[in-house]
């Protein structure tokens, strides 16, 4: 049983998609996959990334791409395996 302390504290936590995704080895450096999809005309496409993940914070998503530093939203971005 958690307190009712825990609790609120695990409410207010802000959470994105890929908080509860299995994503237990994400080190730097490590070459990853994200995707994001998107509707065009009524069709549902994607698109995916591969880059060195450099760290993510609450927001972003920090990689480098082809040796460019890239920010990604992660509310539009998640692992992709």
């Amino acid at each position: 049983m958690t307190s009712p302390n825990a609790e609120d504290a695990h409410r207010s936590s802000a959470f994105t998609r890929d908080d509860f995704a299995a994503v237990p080895y994400l080190r730097h450096d490590q070459f990853i996959s994200l995707i994001r999809w998107t509707q065009v005309a009524g069709e549902w496409r994607y698109i995916t990334v591969l880059g060195e993940y450099l760290h993510r914070d609450e927001r972003y998503w920090y990689l480098r791409v082809q040796g460019l530093n890239t920010r990604l939203d992660r509310a539009e971005w998640a692992i992709f395996s």
